[in-house]
């Protein structure tokens, strides 16, 4: 298996909204830019591909953030990381003013209304940390090690470019057991976990708990 990893481009913005989709799903069929924004799948899917057009450096909806994996010139792999807050600007802050900026205002409108159950998951990004956003492998090469090669490449291009930072930082959906298991054999410990009180989370999150993992890189 000839494998190829390469940094993203433009025109790899089709296969990036599908790991964006997919990786967002947790092999669930739960998709938060649906449920909370009240989108359809296409939809939803027309407006991360405008975000990515964009191009915001810093978050995950950045080409410049991902890797993505070839096989036979067939793209089958992605990986999306950044260095918190390298401009001073949370991620959290460059995704929030791109959604303001792409999606209709009336995809606003109700989230107040359970504002109090996504925060039941929140867990703040550290500044000046490497956070892994996202991962997706191709259901035809899973098991492979693609994972980690991803991983370690991406990890090594941040860290040549940031070598005071030392921490490398992921979220995943708790139910993820495959992912969780996928990130061990890279070296990630679990440090942290929340639970959500309210099962009406899985209306619109695949997962009622989220658990944040840690890398240490020298």
């Amino acid at each position: 298996m000839e494998i190829t990893i390469r940094n993203a481009k433009l025109s790899d913005i089709p296969f990036l909204v599908e790991t964006i989709v997919e990786a967002e799903k947790s092999g669930t069929p739960i998709l938060s830019y649906t449920t909370i924004f009240g989108l359809n799948e296409e939809d939803a899917k027309k407006y991360i591909a405008s975000m990515l057009d964009e191009e915001i450096d810093g978050c995950e909806l950045s080409v410049s953030a991902f890797l993505v994996a070839e096989l036979n010139g067939k793209t089958v792999g992605a990986v999306c990381a950044w260095i918190e807050g390298a401009e001073g600007v949370p991620s959290s802050t460059l995704k929030g003013n791109l959604l303001r900026f792409t999606l209709p205002q009336t995809c606003f409108e109700s989230i107040h209304k359970i504002n109090h159950l996504i925060n039941e998951l929140h867990i703040e990004y550290i500044p000046n940390t490497i956070q892994i956003g996202l991962v997706y492998i191709k259901e035809e090469v899973r098991g492979q090690g693609l994972v980690k090669q991803l991983l370690s490449q991406k990890i090594e291009e941040l860290k040549t470019s940031n070598p005071q930072i030392d921490d490398v930082y992921v979220q995943v959906f708790g139910h993820n057991l495959s992912a969780i298991k996928a990130y061990e054999k890279v070296g990630f410990q679990t440090i942290d976990s929340k639970v959500a009180k309210s099962k009406a989370i899985e209306n619109y999150l695949p997962s009622a708990s989220k658990i944040l993992m840690k890398l240490k890189i020298k």
